[in-house]
């Protein structure tokens, strides 16, 4: 137990307590001097203080009507349910006039309001007015709207944020007005709303959390603008002092929590007038500075970051899209930019109800995000509009893969509430630097490539070409499904001869004739299909369409013909696909002998047990094996021992240097191809033969059969026949 303190003892802890008290007042006016200059010096250079003025950045954030636009009126941005009450989606608003969209009767309001804030080029107070609007958009119905106009003050571009509100039904004061907003109400930060004499007559539930004052505690009282210690200092009485002056301030001070705790706060006010021009409001929005974890996260998360659908905003992904312009301006990488925008959205949020939209988004922004890659970024920038930054992107292909894997996923049905929806999307592509050196050309670049491939009926890809000149890629994943129903498939034949120009066989290829495209190359639409599973009755179309061809030709006496037909390892992975084939080739009456199914070496090498076990019901049947490219896949001897194969066919790579005399290593290599297919009982065929010269190597090497170029082009069914229609007799004359 310690003895009590002597009268002399406590005097000079009283002393020490007092100095020490002095002390923290000194230092915490040191900080409101430093914080006060920090200020000054950050509007010198014409840079923003971080984080911006809370109200505008909570505003934006919230589901509240709130659109963007310049001192002149045109429209910046909108968010979704302000589009929904202007009745348009933010690709048709962007540029157009505010004045325009309005109902005649109330453009002069909204005139006065543009002229008063073009003005009052100093004045940062917001202007409360009321006015009528469209009620869901019907031309002869409108409705009073309360509305709330803030001017932005930018170095670069000043800007005013319209919020719009149902009008109470029976008038109010101002005041009234004002707080028929719920402004913030489910917002982190903290709101006073102060009335002319600044005493408190609102606050919202993050006010008390971080205060610890229960509205009794405030109602009806002062505002605490900081610790009552701190009242007559000078950041303070620069503080009204400024917001009297400007309408506007931001910066930090310390207040005191219920407890007694004092802790720095970031404070952001800003003055309202009415129609008079009048003050008669003060909006308070504040955040605790002392606890980063989580109101200081929190608020940055917001400030970057999409309320919605939790991805970055315009803000962000403009930091983002500079810094990677920079860097690939430094190491001579390039990046490709995507602009996305949604079909078919629109008439789900007029419908269905914002609530519905809202689901759509978030799913869609997820499903955005699984397409990219870790390094990617993806952001919302309007209502149903996304851009997605694609870094080191050297390859065409690869941006259109990333691209086609996206739209792939948005034509999967979105289940919203009790809502199945399909929602396409439109996706234009500009690249760095091919098609612009800096941020905004690259994203006005991407936007004019959206609206080309938009002009397809949607769901489609774009890239953009310098000139003016757009080549639309469709999304071939989608339209794959289509392209059978609307007979845009064809095949053509290449033969297969004997050396010495015999027909004996040919192979059936696919030709895509796109109605926007053109012809598309099998080595663009295959790995899609392969992808997204249209390569089941795209195969067996093809299938169908050989074996019945071939049928054709034997009734007009073309003779005894083997018909080849690719099959991919996706096929071959189906557990039906041998059942299929037997009731394609049933249906169409040839002999199961006179169809030679293909797979390549490595989907040979790669394919399972149970893949392999179903070829070999075909076989027995009749029905020939094929691997095709041989060579390219490192086949071991025991592996092609242990597969049902009748043919090998000899890559055209290992036949292309066959014509060069002095090459020994490629014809010592074909000879070997060769002399190992006949020792193993099976023909061998070599593929891409172009000249006289390989064909003779070929020829007397013992090579089986020969296709290519030299024997015969791809060519349709009617052209073979005439070609070849003495089979007996036809020999090589192409």
């Amino acid at each position: 137990m310690t003895s009590p303190l002597s009268a002399t003892q406590a005097e000079d802890l009283r002393s020490q307590l007092y100095r020490y008290a002095q002390d923290i007042q000194d230092l915490m006016e040191q900080h409101m001097r430093l914080q006060a200059r920090y200020q000054a010096v950050l509007q010198s250079n014409s840079r923003d203080s971080l984080p911006n003025d809370l109200l505008l950045v909570g505003l934006r954030q919230g589901h509240a009507p709130c659109l963007v636009t310049d001192l002149q009126g045109f429209i910046v941005t909108a968010n979704a349910t302000a589009q929904a009450l202007l009745g348009a989606a933010m690709a048709q608003l962007e540029g157009f006039s505010l004045l325009q969209l309005a109902p005649h009767s109330q453009r002069p309001v909204l005139q006065h309001l543009l002229t008063q804030c073009q003005a009052a080029s100093a004045d940062d107070a917001a202007q409360l007015t009321q006015l009528s609007w469209f009620d869901g958009r019907e031309i002869d119905s409108i409705s009073p709207f309360d509305l709330l106009v803030m001017p932005e003050r930018k170095p670069d571009a000043s800007q005013l944020i319209w919020v719009f509100t149902p009008a109470l039904p029976s008038a109010g004061d101002a005041l009234a007005q004002l707080q028929n907003f719920n402004l913030l109400r489910h917002s982190s930060h903290g709101m006073h709303l102060l009335d002319a004499q600044r005493q408190v007559c609102a606050i919202n539930a993050a006010a008390c959390q971080i205060t610890g004052f229960e509205p009794d505690a405030l109602l009806g009282k002062l505002a605490p603008m900081v610790t009552p210690e701190h009242s007559d200092s000078a950041l303070h009485k620069t503080l009204w002092h400024d917001l009297q002056a400007r309408g506007s301030w931001s910066g930090e001070v310390f207040n005191r929590r219920s407890s007694g705790q004092i802790y720095p706060e970031w404070k952001s006010l800003r003055l309202v007038k009415n129609n008079q021009g009048e003050v008669f409001a003060t909006i308070t929005v504040f955040a605790d500075n002392a606890h980063p974890d989580p109101h200081s996260q929190q608020l940055s998360r917001m400030a970057y970051h999409d309320a919605l659908t939790g991805l970055p905003n315009r803000r962000l992904f403009d930091d983002r899209l500079a810094q990677a312009v920079s860097q690939a301006q430094r190491d001579g990488s390039c990046l490709s930019l995507l602009f996305v925008d949604l079909d078919h959205f629109k008439p789900i949020n007029d419908k269905l109800g914002h609530e519905v939209g809202d689901l759509v988004l978030k799913e869609v922004a997820q499903r955005m995000k699984r397409a990219i890659r870790l390094s990617d970024t993806v952001a919302r920038i309007g209502g149903d509009e996304f851009v997605v930054l694609l870094q080191n992107t050297a390859r065409q292909e690869d941006v259109q893969t990333i691209a086609n894997n996206m739209l792939t996923r948005f034509s999967q049905p979105i289940v919203a509430g009790q809502h199945q929806l399909m929602v396409g999307a439109s996706i234009g592509c500009a690249r760095y630097p091919q098609d612009a050196s800096d941020e905004a050309s690259l994203i006005k670049c991407a936007d004019a490539a959206m609206y080309t491939a938009k002009r397809f009926g949607g769901n489609h890809f774009s890239f953009y070409e310098s000139g003016g000149d757009h080549k639309a890629l469709a999304n071939l994943g989608l339209d794959l499904w289509r392209a059978i129903e609307r007979n845009e498939f064809h095949l053509l034949y290449q033969p297969q001869v004997t050396p010495a120009g015999h027909l004996r066989g040919c192979e059936a290829l696919i030709r895509w004739q796109h109605p926007v495209l053109g012809v598309v190359s099998p080595q663009t639409f295959i790995p899609i299909a392969e992808t997204n599973g249209a390569i089941l009755p795209l195969g067996d179309w093809v299938l169908s369409t050989a074996c019945r061809q071939l049928r054709d030709w034997q009734r007009s006496g073309l003779g005894d013909l083997t018909m080849s037909v690719n099959v991919s390892p996706r096929q071959l992975r189906d557990p039906d696909f041998a059942q299929r084939v037997c009731s394609i080739l049933l249906a169409s009456g040839i002999e199961p002998a006179a169809l030679e199914l293909e797979i390549t070496e490595t989907e040979a090498l790669q394919s399972t047990q149970d893949g392999t076990r179903r070829l070999e019901p075909l076989r027995a049947l009749g029905i020939k094996i094929a691997i095709d490219d041989f060579g390219t896949g490192f086949s071991s001897l025991s592996r092609l021992q242990s597969m049902p194969i009748d043919r090998l066919k000899i890559d055209q790579s290992f036949v292309r240097d066959l014509a060069d005399a002095g090459n020994d290593r490629a014809r010592a290599i074909s000879q070997c191809f060769v002399s190992m297919g006949k020792a193993m009982g099976m023909q061998v065929v070599a593929e891409g033969v172009e000249t006289s010269e390989q064909l003779q190597v070929l020829t007397d090497q013992g090579c089986s059969l020969i296709q290519g170029y030299f024997t015969g082009k791809p060519m349709t069914g009617p052209a073979l026949l005439a070609t070849f229609a003495n089979a007996a007799s036809a020999t090589s004359t192409l």
